[in-house]
């Protein structure tokens, strides 16, 4: 595939989560009627996913990224994929499988993206 295409794959992966983040912080009061443990973990995930998609959207521009935070984003991209992997045994829904996919998918295109220094042509 070529850069433009994992562009698109990449910036789509990062909105569908960045969306995802936002209405899981929207959903905290909903979802829970006291700020309690649970209401701060479950806001604290939607914060860190609006958060990881908004890096990978400032760093994924019309040409390989070559920024030097940009295998700080790769690298945190794969710890998120490995724990939406984890998370789905503890969270067995189908939303989950599909933010996973969404991370996983994130994860890969980032390695075409998000290049680097070190791996300038």
């Amino acid at each position: 595939m070529s850069f433009t295409a994992w562009r698109v794959v990449h910036r789509t992966a990062s909105g569908f989560i960045g969306a995802m983040g936002i209405l899981h912080c929207a959903l905290t009061a909903v979802m829970y009627d006291a700020w309690n443990p649970g209401a701060v973990w479950f806001l604290g995930t939607g914060l860190s996913l609006t958060f990881l998609a908004a890096m990978n959207w400032a760093h994924v521009g019309l040409e390989p990224c070559r920024m030097p935070t940009a295998p700080v984003v790769r690298y945190a991209n794969v710890a998120y994929a490995v724990f939406g992997v984890a998370a789905i045994f503890a969270v067995p829904q189908p939303h989950a499988w599909v933010l996973t996919g969404a991370l996983l998918t994130q994860a890969l295109a980032g390695f075409f993206t998000l290049t680097g220094p070190e791996r300038h042509g």
